[in-house]
């Protein structure tokens, strides 16, 4: 879920207890309602999961690899103590606040949000009627504030709506986007066949992948199953799937046409990105990250006048385009675009990258 904690400087020790409930066996979005909060605690930064004596029928629950933490029966003396029924569903900014104030909470008594985006208060789920309810709420956590138009129109609904079945089959987020992966460079495939047909189901079939692109990182959110590795098949998944399909493109509409235009639109595109993707794995690979968004190119929002158009250049929005275009006939037009726009990315990138460098060199010479 979203609301991970920034941690101060010294953030104060912090134990979770949990306290025997009806339904804390409850599976809620693939977990047990016992095993999520205590994972969520973990998530929040709590340094071990009490379980009392009284409440030892919780413990086979919390057998569980993603588990981390140590379960103890007693509370460490000088901790700071946030107690809840094992039947809470809680979000992770909600123990994050609360652990904040160096203080023990109660965290059944928390009746407001947290401030962040698409957070919700803690839901005591643990009978039937409240646990549809509970995981609306959770699956809703899911969605991310950084989400272009068409994800947060279009894509985040049929996502978190599949991601809501897969969590609860045996398949992992990996293996989800091995298949995703599939689905896109699928696109490529038809589309270099040529003819308006075989262009517009390679299309449909781009879509197809950027709505299923959700499901991974939902599920690892969900089912506390996040890695390095996940982090990395999502990014290369998604440049594979780009560049696969841009391709397949340029060579479908020159096979349709016979305009040497298109190969060398798709050809820069390719070229470019491959260039781009290089020099941004590079940074991920040195800071120990997979993800694209701890690029620094991708944290600006922008503040001018025309800041409201970024999402327009988010990768859910261009794709959803280019479905649009093959459905208008007009792909071909659209992939010269983007050649220019991978030309103008590369640029920027670039002078990301040179800036990066100036701000080491000043750095080392301190």
């Amino acid at each position: 879920m979203l609301g991970n904690c920034t941690p101060e400087p010294e953030p104060p020790r912090w134990v979770l207890v949990l306290e025997p409930a009806p339904g804390a066996a409850r599976n809620v979005g693939g977990l047990t309602l016992a095993l999520r909060l205590a994972l969520e605690a973990q998530s929040a930064g709590a340094s071990a999961v009490v379980v009392l004596q009284k409440a030892s029928e919780l413990l086979p629950l919390l057998r569980d690899a993603r588990l981390r933490l140590p379960v103890v029966p007693e509370t460490p003396t000088g901790a700071v103590v946030l107690k809840s029924r094992a039947s809470l569903l809680v979000h992770r900014a909600t123990l994050c606040e609360l652990a904040r104030t160096g203080e023990s909470h109660n965290v059944d008594e928390a009746r407001e949000a947290p401030g962040v985006p698409y957070a919700f208060a803690p839901v005591d789920a643990g009978t039937a009627a409240l646990s549809g309810v509970a995981e609306r709420l959770l699956f809703r956590s899911l969605r991310k504030a950084q989400d272009g138009w068409t994800s947060r129109w279009l894509n985040r609904y049929i996502s978190l709506a599949i991601s809501r079945v897969l969590v609860k089959t045996p398949l992992r987020p990996n293996q989800v986007s091995v298949a995703i992966l599939g689905v896109g460079l699928a696109g490529g495939l038809v589309a270099a066949q040529g003819g308006y047909e075989s262009l517009l189901l390679g299309a449909g079939l781009f879509q197809a992948q950027s709505v299923l692109d959700g499901c991974d990182g939902e599920m690892s959110r969900a089912s506390h199953r996040g890695s390095r590795l996940g982090e990395w098949l999502d990014t290369i998944g998604d440049d594979l799937t780009n560049y696969g399909f841009f391709a397949g493109a340029a060579v479908g509409l020159f096979r349709m046409s016979g305009q040497s235009l298109y190969l060398l639109a798709g050809a820069v595109t390719v070229f470019c990105g491959l260039l781009t993707s290089g020099l941004e794995y590079r940074y991920l690979w040195r800071i120990g990250s997979g993800d694209l968004l701890r690029y620094p190119l991708s944290q600006g929002g922008g503040n001018g006048p025309l800041a409201f158009l970024t999402p327009l250049f988010k990768r859910d929005t261009f794709v959803f385009l280019t479905l649009l275009a093959a459905l208008a006939g007009a792909l071909g037009p659209m992939l010269c675009v983007f050649s220019l726009a991978a030309i103008g990315i590369l640029v920027s990138v670039l002078k990301t990258e040179l800036r990066l460098a100036r701000e080491a060199r000043g750095a080392a010479t301190e």
